[in-house]
């Protein structure tokens, strides 16, 4: 499997506040800051993802807005994307909870593309509420990898993205 010169679309979904643009900025920058605004439709960004002996790839990386108002653009967003991170927040149920709804959108839209379910703001460990456990059976019931991550910290971050990538360069180099 070789990997260079692949450019992919990859869409960052899940509910306002969960913290998808800190992973992204994270992610790109290697920088955390803990006052973004929320997001207004769409952020794009890109980076080379380094897959060692299986080259690099160019990901687009497509942060979506979670607040409901821009639920009639998601499928515009989902359009060609490759794969996706839906990512939840390890101290909030409520968002736990709305995960069914955006995997619905994001399969009804791309089918069975490649996802990871990612739990974030494991740094918060006193106010966690969803356990590995929990979120590791939902993501197996749900044909995902689950890994749990802090935009904050950094921890498994990069991680989240690497794993997407191969999975989708897998799908695409195989077919």
């Amino acid at each position: 499997m070789t990997a260079s010169n692949y450019i992919i679309k990859i869409v960052l979904l899940g509910e306002a506040n969960v913290g998808k643009t800190s992973i992204v900025h994270r992610f790109v920058e290697n920088k955390f800051r803990g006052n973004y605004k929320a997001t207004l439709g769409v952020n794009l960004l890109k980076k080379e993802v380094d897959l060692g002996d299986d080259g690099i790839v160019s990901a687009q990386i497509w942060d979506l807005g979670g607040q409901e108002n821009f639920k009639s653009l998601r499928k515009l967003y989902l359009e060609g994307s490759n794969g996706a991170l839906i990512i939840f927040d390890v101290t909030s149920r409520k968002t736990f909870e709305k995960l069914n709804e955006w995997i619905q959108d994001f399969r009804k839209a791309r089918g069975d593309e490649p996802t990871i379910l990612i739990g974030n703001k494991n740094d918060l460990k006193s106010k966690i509420k969803i356990t590995d456990e929990e979120a590791r059976a939902y993501a197996e019931k749900n044909n995902m990898e689950y890994i749990s991550t802090s935009a904050k910290t950094g921890e498994n971050v990069e991680e989240a993205f690497k794993n997407l990538t191969r999975l989708i360069i897998k799908k695409y180099v195989n077919e």
